[in-house]
């Protein structure tokens, strides 16, 4: 199925500045809807509201403050895709919890795309902070993040695929293989093993991307002192790839924010686009 239906959840910060970039030039690639999501919800706050002795009055003004950056967002949004076409743009101006909210429209769209997690200096703009890997757990879609101040395009260049035959690895390269058909080189990776261990008789990961006419190469990287995120986020540095494709949270995303995991770890570390899926 082609990408037709483009999610991008906006909320002003840097991540979601480069974010919003490269979800227009995906829009331009594959002539899709482009549809601008800002979920800006201050559940703490509205409920606090609700048992106030305040008049409703000073209520309505504090809330007003609380949501004053909407305005400006939606116009910087519409700033940054001046060359959409009108009737391939949409915006949406959504209250409520922001994980939540997002998962959920992520849920209809081919593709989300986010900004890397990150802390606003701003205690106001605290309550729109995103986790994308999280919303690709919960929406069951995948999701596309971009770290803050990124440049340039996810086609034409080289991507990574990390690998391990699991669930949400296949799904991952599942989703991500018409971005993969663009690219000049796809790697396959795996840390401390063969990408093509444990393959089936007569079929392996990279026939499958060779029959997509992708240029295919294996690597097996030493599982040495570094975690598994820190070597794939070198790897993809010093081989000077533009993406990495991985699947999300093959074990609990409770257990790995606990004590950690490769996907909680590149949701953090990652220092270009990440696509992952669940």
């Amino acid at each position: 199925m082609s990408i037709k239906n483009i999610l991008v959840a906006y909320n002003g910060l840097p991540g979601s500045e480069a974010a919003l970039s490269g979800a227009v030039l995906m829009q331009q690639y594959f002539d899709a809807h482009l549809n601008g999501l800002f979920a800006h919800g201050n559940p703490f706050l509205s409920r606090k509201m609700q048992h106030s002795w305040m008049p409703s009055k000073v209520q309505a003004a504090i809330l007003e403050v609380a949501e004053g950056p909407t305005a400006d967002i939606e116009r910087r949004f519409y700033e940054t895709c001046r060359e959409v076409p009108e009737d391939k743009l949409h915006w949406i101006d959504s209250g409520g919890s922001v994980q939540r909210t997002v998962a959920r429209y992520a849920r209809l769209f081919d593709l989300t795309v986010l900004g890397m997690h990150e802390s606003s200096v701003d205690n106001t703009m605290r309550h729109v902070e995103i986790h994308p890997d999280r919303v690709a757990y919960d929406s069951g879609r995948p999701v596309m993040t971009f770290p803050a101040n990124h440049k340039g395009s996810v086609f034409g260049g080289r991507a990574v695929v990390a690998w391990d035959g699991g669930r949400a690895a296949a799904r991952a390269l599942a989703d991500a293989m018409q971005i993969l058909e663009t690219e000049t080189e796809v790697e396959i990776v795996s840390v401390g093993r063969s990408p093509l261990a444990d393959s089936l008789p007569g079929i392996d990961v990279a026939m499958v991307l060779d029959r997509h006419n992708v240029n295919v190469t294996i690597t097996e990287l030493p599982r040495g002192r570094q975690s598994i995120a820190d070597t794939l986020v070198d790897h993809c540095e010093k081989t000077g790839a533009g993406l990495l494709v991985m699947g999300a949270y093959e074990h609990s995303p409770i257990r790995e924010g606990l004590i950690g995991g490769v996907t909680h770890d590149i949701a953090l570390r990652a220092r270009i686009p990440v696509l992952m899926s669940h």
